[in-house]
């Protein structure tokens, strides 16, 4: 994965978008089997054997994200523990202060959005932007979904996602974090 990242450089330097989806497609098998990896090792393997050595009786880390048919019913379902926390901690508060739930909705992406650009900061060692705005884009993809739903089926709505979430859109990230 790190050479097609170091290949990408100049061509997201030069707008070069056929070179860049090439290399997206490159990466795509490659990020996919990293990514759900990383799920694994984290969500499955090292939070249960911490939930198991402090006897932690909640063991929800994660549902059953990959049958999601649009992005609010991942991200309802991927990351159960950071869900919890932010939808107690600040959608609700923000609803309870009579924000309207589309602002709210907003609020919590943006503080989400900010740590997921902390994390990548920490692990690319540069604050470059890129975790903060793919997790906005986000937000209007939701509503497109939104859409959607209502005017096509739901297992459309499932490829979409796939297509444009887990194929295409981890292996873009990847790529622009090198820029």
């Amino acid at each position: 994965m790190l050479p097609v990242g170091e290949d990408a450089i100049i061509p997201i330097k030069t707008h070069d978008y056929l070179q860049i989806f090439s290399l997206t497609l490159k990466l795509a098998v490659p990020a996919a089997y990293f990514w759900l990896t990383m799920f694994y090792c984290v969500f499955h393997s090292y939070l249960n054997l911490w939930a198991e050595l402090t006897s932690f009786a909640d063991r929800r880390f994660y549902s059953d994200w990959w049958n999601a048919n649009d992005l609010g019913e991942y991200w309802r379902k991927w990351n159960q523990p950071i869900h919890n926390f932010l939808i107690r901690h600040v959608y609700y508060p923000s609803r309870r202060k009579g924000i309207p739930q589309t602002y709210c909705l907003m609020i919590t992406f943006t503080l989400s959005a900010a740590f997921h650009e902390y994390i990548l900061a920490g692990i690319i060692g540069r604050v470059n932007g890129v975790g903060f705005n793919l997790m906005m884009v986000n937000i209007p993809a939701m509503f497109l979904q939104r859409y959607l739903k209502n005017t096509v089926s739901g297992t459309l709505n499932n490829i979409l996602f796939w297509l444009c979430y887990i194929i295409l859109g981890q292996p873009l990230g990847i790529l622009y974090s090198y820029y």
